[in-house]
């Protein structure tokens, strides 16, 4: 066997067992629109690197009240989670930041949770959120996540707040003075 055939063949079998890169995967979150709230998860098969995208559109104005997805640290690591703007790639969070492994209202021991939060949504616009990382167990691992939105209120409902207010104060001193 010749050195080019040897060499060839170490190449081959090395990368048989190097991790394999995994497609781009885009998802769509429906419930969003609808219920306000979605979850969402993706189960690997194989060791290697993911970069996922869950895209959503909203017809009111909103606010991302809570973006969360987790695994286990062991079995996955994530690189970035982030919330971009469709049109130009933009980013339109900050990256989420890792959950401390002491709060008790998220995480557990060995998971790994990352989140952000308080970001305004405009009406009618595509956004989406960018997962990066990387399956390490050799049995493959999967992650999940769940987004909240709140609707913004319209002006006019604060205009009916304060006239209901309004109404309630006059009420409350039309009493007062008849009972004087």
């Amino acid at each position: 066997m010749t050195t080019k055939a040897a060499l060839a063949a170490i190449a081959l079998t090395a990368s048989m067992f190097a991790p394999q890169a995994q497609a781009l995967d885009v998802y769509t979150l429906d419930n969003l629109i609808d219920a306000n709230t979605d979850a969402f998860t993706h189960a690997f098969a194989d060791p290697g690197a993911f970069t996922d995208h869950y895209t959503f559109t909203t017809d009111d104005s909103a606010y991302l009240t809570d973006a969360l997805v987790h695994s286990t640290k062991s079995e996955l690591t994530i690189n970035f989670f982030g919330l971009y703007l469709a049109s130009n790639n933009s980013l339109v969070a900050p990256a989420a930041i890792e959950v401390d492994p002491s709060d008790s209202s998220v995480a557990q021991p060995g998971s790994g949770y990352w989140r952000f939060a308080g970001v305004s949504i405009a009406a009618n616009t595509a956004y989406y959120l960018a997962i990066d990382g990387n399956v390490l167990a050799t049995n493959g691992s999967s992650y999940g996540g769940s987004v909240l939105i709140t609707p913004v209120p319209e002006p006019e409902t604060y205009g009916m707040l304060l006239g209901g207010m309004g109404i309630m104060a006059f009420l409350a001193r039309r009493r007062k003075s008849a009972q004087a």
